[in-house]
């Protein structure tokens, strides 16, 4: 089975290597590949330079103008080879079986399989909420929402996910969806259009827990937990793309 890990980086000069490098080191089955390919999306720091160092020819470096994470996802699903397309954030380091593990749940049936991120959080109520917001809620959250609103959920953190080609295809590929929503409504669609989306807590990896020092810890879980459900109850996803959009 062949793998396309798609990073995006906007002025990640200082993660991108770690990133790679993870992924470079993954353990595969036999006749499995990867490749990787890190989508530069306009940086002004040294991000494209220290990517194309730390692939070593193991994947390539492309361009991505339009800001935003998810036009830069789709420009690595165009670039991409892959029978299954995963999606990494470039602050995020992944153990060595994070691939096995997603095959493993894709060759279950899955469609599209995500994990919990890991912040490091080392004490106190921010390392326990994480740890019963990511290992216990999100995974039956999708059970729960089924079993009182007779609708089907999945839940997709954008920055830990893989996707088989087909089923990017039956939604016609990321969606041009800004940020807060665009993983919810990437997994409302997927387990609606596609099939099987699972939430497999052995499909972890390790990120920086930046966003909470810049926004604020509460203010990111309300937004998150805000736009979820926004996707969750929607009637038409497609308003949630971008008028900019192309």
């Amino acid at each position: 089975m062949k793998f396309s890990v798609v990073i995006p980086a906007f002025n990640e000069g200082k993660h991108i290597e770690s990133a790679v490098m993870a992924v470079r080191a993954q353990v595969l089955e036999s006749g499995d590949s990867v490749e990787i390919i890190v989508v530069d999306n306009n940086s002004s720091d040294h991000t494209h330079s220290a990517a194309t160092m730390a692939l070593g020819g193991s994947g390539k470096v492309v361009f991505e103008e339009m800001p935003g994470p998810n036009f830069a996802r789709q420009r690595g699903f165009l670039e991409s080879k892959g029978d299954v397309i995963c999606f990494l954030d470039s602050d995020c380091m992944v153990p060595v079986d994070w691939i096995k593990n997603i095959r493993l749940e894709i060759e279950k049936g899955a469609k599209a399989v995500s994990g919990p991120y890991y912040y490091g959080f080392s004490a106190g109520y921010k390392a326990v909420l994480n740890k019963l917001y990511s290992w216990v809620v999100l995974p039956a959250l999708p059970v729960l929402l089924r079993a009182v609103f007779w609708r089907k959920a999945a839940v997709i953190i954008g920055g830990n996910f893989a996707v088989t080609r087909e089923a990017l295809h039956t939604i016609g590929g990321i969606p041009p969806i800004s940020f807060w929503g665009d993983d919810a409504v990437i997994g409302m669609m997927l387990v609606r259009m596609a099939g099987k989306v699972t939430f497999s807590r052995k499909v972890w990896t390790r990120t920086s827990p930046r966003r909470f020092d810049e926004t604020g810890f509460w203010k990111v879980n309300f937004q998150y937990t805000l736009a979820y459900f926004r996707a969750f109850f929607a009637k038409d996803l497609s308003r949630f793309k971008d008028s900019s959009a192309t």
